[in-house]
């Protein structure tokens, strides 16, 4: 049986790996207000807002990766999931100051082409 991406399928998709570059980037802000070290360290997991707000887009683009995998083959899905490798950077450069790199476009390319070749 084949399958074929439609666009709703796509949108979930791509929603699904921005979400999760979102939360990477609020986990990223989160982890910073963490004293693992202290004593207050469960108050401050419980407390942090950005945590929280971190772990309901993951569970926003956990309802959407099952909206995707009721309709398409895994394999078929999976590959996208590889575009956080440069959304990811992406985001880190504009909101946190990271440095980006010409080796993540490389990457994203090398991605990028990977995944169109594990869809054929």
């Amino acid at each position: 049986m084949t399958h074929m991406l439609g666009i709703k399928q796509l949108i979930f998709i791509v929603a699904t790996v921005f979400l999760l570059a979102v939360g990477q980037i609020l986990f990223k802000v989160a982890a910073e207000k963490i004293d693992f070290a202290g004593q207050g360290i469960v108050a401050s997991l419980l407390l942090n807002t950005t945590l929280i707000i971190a772990l309901i887009i993951y569970a926003v683009a956990t309802l959407c990766w099952l909206m995707v995998l009721k309709s398409i083959p895994l394999r078929l899905a999976y590959p996208f999931a590889a575009l956080g490798f440069f959304i990811v950077p992406f985001l880190s450069y504009l909101f946190l100051d990271e440095p980006l790199h010409a080796s993540s476009f490389i990457g994203a390319a090398i991605i990028m082409a990977g995944v169109y070749v594990s869809l054929l």
